[in-house]
């Protein structure tokens, strides 16, 4: 994985599946208008925040394949460049328009003085703009990057062996390329502007009051700004990664007689890598910096829930999986440049798509071990409540049913791969694929095991206590299934994009297995556990 970029994407299409399967399956609670507009801005900055930074342009732009060495058109070049101004300028503008039916803004006649630019964030705006800067001197930066011509496959035989070179794609002159970086630099400030006008002009949403309005204006301009500053480190991203491949190419110039040797290969390798690295960190940093710059919340006439022992329970579920799930990415995410690299002179081994298996086996153990950790510290501060009877209950079947389906099915393509379909791969040991699996099976079962005999430390009910052991449980099987898909799907490099399969099933929401608890599940639950 050279960038980070690509992996955008399938987080988009599962975050807009996830929204129409919370609003399919979500309870709709009437008078909660509020609640309704605030859902609504998340969920399509969630959607509109990934698939902003999914569009990798630059780095299909920038190949010469061997079948087509023309020069870029220039009409194809700037709607390519185009595509993540109008991925900012499609989801915030049409989400204005796209509200729940009792949302619908109207026209209303006030004498009051309305203010435009009193919601904009203008902290924000400023960090936007130094993102936007810090972009353009790392366009600069790479503008000398020279033309690299494709190289066409060639065979080399003699008396006792023959072997061939792959076809490579060649690389653009960056006088060629980095025009339209500049030109998708512009069209984002244009639709991050257009979309700006349109959300502070925007007639307020009825049943809401005017500083609410206004607050909630400043969360969409909040939300706009952090993408768009995510969209700009992306592509910055891509002009390191143009840099690094020609560096990259430069290294191997020792095998083609031209005199360069091996300690020129070596300090050309080590820059390309620098790049890639800096690249990778620098937007990974910019969009965890994005994704926590929280807009203001001081909404006035809140209705504020009573605190009790089970919305404490709810919080705590929430930050425990937004924490471990952000880990576990973050893991992978840095583990991910430290696989093996295939060589396209010697033959396939399949050690890459081993250590593939063995990543993401770990990452899902590792994600049980937070959660399994969060609730050993639970037990360690609240032994002295150890005493306490504990109530517990098995998931429904049919989730199990469902991952137990899922699972049996990625385990036989992993055991007996389509090779036909999958030309030129070697599939990793079946000992190991077994092994792995058995291993999140097991880990799986001893993290429910240990979930359904863990202290609460919050004064519950008895379904409230069944409710949240039974969460922890769907997320580990979630966890696992994910896994075991991701094995096959990724692992195994099919040429469809099926990851988002695996992020699917990591994210499905646990609402639609499990309903909250009410006073009257209590008995049933009670004697679901005695049974």
């Amino acid at each position: 994985m050279a960038s980070l970029s690509t992996q955008f994407g399938t987080f988009a299409v599962a975050a807009l599946v996830v929204y129409f399967l919370l609003r399919a399956f979500g309870r709709a609670k009437n008078g909660e208008l509020l609640r309704s507009a605030r859902q609504h801005a998340l969920w399509c900055a969630i959607i509109g925040y990934f698939a902003t930074a999914s569009s990798n342009w630059f780095g299909e732009a920038v190949d010469v394949p061997i079948s087509d060495q023309s020069n870029l058109d220039v009409a194809m070049g700037i709607a390519s460049a185009a595509t993540p101004g109008l991925w900012v300028a499609f989801i915030y503008v049409a989400s204005q328009y796209t509200w729940p039916r009792r949302l619908k803004p109207l026209r209303t006649a006030t004498l009051a003085p309305r203010s435009l630019t009193s919601p904009i964030p203008k902290k924000l705006v400023a960090a936007t703009l130094v993102v936007l800067i810090l972009a353009c001197v790392t366009v600069y930066s790479v503008r000398d990057v020279a033309a690299i011509a494709p190289l066409p496959e060639t065979e080399i035989s003699a008396d006792d062996y023959s072997y061939s070179n792959p076809s490579q794609d060649g690389l653009r002159a960056a006088g060629e390329i980095l025009p339209y970086l500049y030109v998708s630099f512009g069209i984002l400030a244009l639709a991050a502007i257009v979309a700006s006008i349109v959300i502070l002009r925007r007639r307020p949403l009825p049943g809401i009051s005017e500083h609410n309005n206004r607050l909630l204006r400043t969360i969409w301009l909040n939300r706009l700004y952090r993408t768009v500053a995510v969209s700009l480190a992306v592509q910055a991203g891509e002009a390191l990664h143009y840099k690094a491949r020609w560096f990259h190419n430069e290294s191997t110039r020792y095998i083609d007689g031209s005199g360069a040797g091996i300690e020129y290969m070596d300090s050309m390798y080590k820059i390309g890598n620098n790049l890639d690295w800096t690249a990778n960190y620098a937007v990974l940093g910019i969009s965890v910096l994005m994704l926590f710059w929280r807009p203001p919340t001081n909404f006035e006439n809140l209705p504020r829930a009573k605190r009790t022992g089970f919305s404490r329970l709810r919080d705590q579920l929430f930050s425990l999986q937004y924490a471990t799930a952000l880990l576990m990415f973050v893991a992978i995410f840095i583990a991910w440049p430290n696989l093996p690299v295939s060589d396209d002179y010697k033959l396939p081994t399949g050690e890459r798509e081993t250590w593939m298996l063995v990543l993401f086996t770990s990452a899902a153990v590792f994600y049980l071990a937070l959660n399994a950790l969060y609730l050993g510290y639970a037990n360690v501060v609240s032994r002295q409540i150890s005493a306490a009877p504990k109530h517990s209950a098995k998931l429904p079947m049919w989730p199990y049913i469902c991952a137990g389906l899922l699972i049996a099915a990625c385990l036989y393509f992993l055991l007996f791969p389509p090779l036909d379909y999958l030309w030129g791969f070697v599939a990793p040991s079946k000992v190991v694929v077994i092994a792995l699996v058995v291993l999140l099976v097991l880990a799986h079962m001893g993290f429910a095991w240990f979930a359904r005999r863990s202290i609460i430390p919050w004064n519950v009910t008895a379904a409230e206590e069944i409710w949240y052991r039974r969460v922890l449980e769907l997320r580990s099987l979630r966890a696992v299934t994910s896994a075991v898909a991701a094995m096959l799907v990724v692992g195994y490099a099919f040429p469809v994009r099926l990851d988002l399969l695996a992020i699917m099933i990591f994210c499905v929401p646990a609402v639609i297995f499990l309903e909250r608890p009410k006073d009257s599940e209590v008995m049933s639950l009670q004697r679901s556990t005695s049974a």
